[in-house]
């Protein structure tokens, strides 16, 4: 237990990732799927919440429908920072992939908490939205994928012995 905190919470960043090249590979759509909702939230017109999330267009004056494109916006500006956060532990800090890993487990925890204390009505969307779809799988894939982060390599099997030589 000791070895796995000290791998989560490594006490020197560095680009020295011992853990298994599935995680490492693992971490690859995790930042694919960052990088899309951070930009479909930040650059589109409306956050991504008609388009892609099938919310109704709401009516009212002031327009409603402005106000929450406006909180994506800004969750989408959270996203880039977090993208921004993701791109440096792959240039530079390979060995904090796994703190990685548990920081998203604990972001898809809150997003499953969010949802319990704050419900919205599946009347207000055309659709489900797909970040609903995919959230327990990728709840499942994090854990996965942080195990294998934090996993040590088994021990390589003792040397062959070297055979006499006979008369060579």
């Amino acid at each position: 237990m000791i070895n796995t905190l000290e791998t989560i919470f490594p006490r020197e960043a560095n680009n020295d990732y011992q853990g298994s090249p599935i995680a490492f590979y693992g971490f690859l759509p995790i930042v694919a799927m960052q990088a899309f909702s951070a930009c479909v939230h930040y650059f589109t017109y409306d956050s991504g919440k008609i388009q892609i999330a099938g919310m109704i267009p709401f009516e009212g004056t002031p327009d409603p429908s402005g106000l929450i494109f406006a909180l994506g916006a800004n969750a989408g500006a959270w996203e880039l920072i977090i993208l921004a956060i993701y791109g440096i532990v792959l240039w530079r800090y390979r060995n904090l992939i796994p703190l990685v890993f548990a920081l998203a487990i604990a972001k898809s925890l809150l997003d499953f908490g969010n949802t319990f204390l704050h419900p919205i009505d599946p009347a207000y969307f055309e659709h489900t939205p797909p970040a609903l779809i995919v959230r327990l799988p990728r709840l499942g894939f994090e854990v996965l994928m942080l195990f294998l982060a934090v996993r040590q390599p088994t021990k390589s099997p003792a040397p062959a012995a070297v055979l006499p030589d006979h008369g060579h």
